[in-house]
């Protein structure tokens, strides 16, 4: 007789992380001595700036390491509501301060939904909200633009959540991310506040997860939210620091913003929890909020996009999807979806030609699987230039060495 699983049966809802596991074999490859580029990286250019770090040291110096619980900071509280321009909707007790934005996102899910829920989840975006839905017990479903991966660039529209709403009537919260990782597109204000009448009218929370909210292209600026009722009593923002500022990913520093009641009892479960980052990480993040953005990370980023896209127009067969924000390009390889590597593997999956770009040109990409569309892959380009045309030299060369069917 077999005995019984010595894990929780939830556990067995958590796929382990692809990502993981691609960076376990670069990392083998690099010990053994290949020259693997990581086109994977997650990371923005540059070092935490001097100034931030004196608030670190100081506060190190001056005792401010203290244990620190409930909500956070109220100083840092308050300075997220003046980030996230919500001053007309939101104070200092509408914010969790929270060690990460994942970790903000989790203390929002755990107080929303359990076992047994349905959250619905942007299907273009990034899979690390499945996972942290299927922690907190509740089941995610991907809401995809109907049409496929072509209409509207994935984007949803307020027609495609009530629709899926219909078909999954019990759901609790729709996550959205915006700008997207990974297709790099923003939704406008006009299509955020559609989506965020739907949910409300369907007593469904709207969970924007903008991140990447200071990373937009061409003059353009994360859309400033109204002060209706459907956004002051079903929407919340989850943010953070680390991406939005130089070398600040390691601090672990992030925030939910909406409805008090809401953030109030998931304040409560991470103080039960993971508890709330460190004061002296809080300082730095309330010091970071304060002080003057700098415009030239966005448009240092701006130009390695442009770089990028100019480097990829030479791969055959290869389309570069159009890059509102971020720090990421969806490159599509569906073309040569079924071609056969040099050792007689066939390409199937975006999965099966991120091994391919690993094991033959010691590149290291992030595999996508967008609006059911596989051959899809996602690169950074927050990386030196010289870094990023060695790696699109490689890939093309990686790609003449295919053998395509027929």
């Amino acid at each position: 007789m077999s005995s019984p699983s010595r894990l929780s049966p939830r556990y067995h809802r958590i796929r382990p992380s692809v990502m993981a596991e691609l960076f376990q074999s670069a990392d083998a490859l690099v010990r053994g001595g290949r020259p693997v580029l990581n086109l994977a990286s997650g990371h923005l250019p540059g070092d935490l700036p001097r100034d931030l770090r004196r608030v670190a040291e100081a506060s190190w110096r001056e005792g401010h390491y203290t244990y620190l619980g409930g909500p956070g900071l109220p100083a840092l509280q308050d300075a997220v509501v003046e980030w996230l321009e919500m001053r007309q909707l939101r104070t200092a007790d509408d914010v969790l301060i929270a060690p990460g934005s994942r970790a903000a996102l989790a203390a929002v899910l755990a107080v929303l939904s359990g076992p047994g829920d349905v959250v619905l989840v942007d299907g273009a975006a990034w899979l690390i909200f499945h996972q942290i839905i299927a922690v907190s017990g509740a089941t995610p479903v991907p809401c995809r633009p109907h049409g496929g991966a072509e209409a509207r660039g994935t984007k949803l529209s307020a027609a495609d959540v009530k629709q899926h709403l219909e078909l999954m009537p019990g759901a609790r919260a729709l996550v959205l991310a915006n700008p997207v990782n990974t297709t790099a597109q923003v939704y406008d204000s006009a299509e955020l506040h559609a989506i965020i009448e739907v949910c409300a009218a369907n007593s469904v929370f709207c969970i924007i997860d903008r991140l990447y909210g200071r990373l937009i292209f061409d003059g353009e600026r994360f859309p400033y939210l109204e002060p209706r009722p459907a956004v002051r009593d079903w929407c919340l923002l989850i943010d953070g620091l680390s991406r939005a500022f130089r070398g600040a990913g390691g601090l672990r520093v992030g925030w939910a913003c909406g409805p008090r009641d809401v953030i109030s009892a998931a304040s409560v479960a991470q103080e039960h929890g993971s508890g709330p980052p460190g004061r002296v990480v809080q300082r730095v993040a309330l010091s970071a909020l304060q002080s003057p953005y700098d415009i030239g990370l966005v448009d240092e980023l701006q130009g390695g996009r442009d770089f990028l896209l100019e480097q990829a127009a030479s791969l055959p067969d290869v389309h570069a999807w159009p890059v509102a924000a971020t720090m990421y390009c969806v490159l599509d390889f569906r073309a040569w979806l079924g071609a056969i590597t040099p050792v007689g593997w066939v390409i199937d999956s975006s999965g099966d030609l991120a091994d391919y770009l690993l094991a033959e040109a010691n590149v290291l990409v992030s595999p996508s699987e967008l609006a059911g569309q596989t051959g899809l892959v996602r690169v950074s380009f927050s990386l030196p230039w010289d870094v990023l045309t060695d790696a699109v030299q490689r890939i093309g060369m990686a790609l003449g060495s295919l053998r395509r069917p027929g």
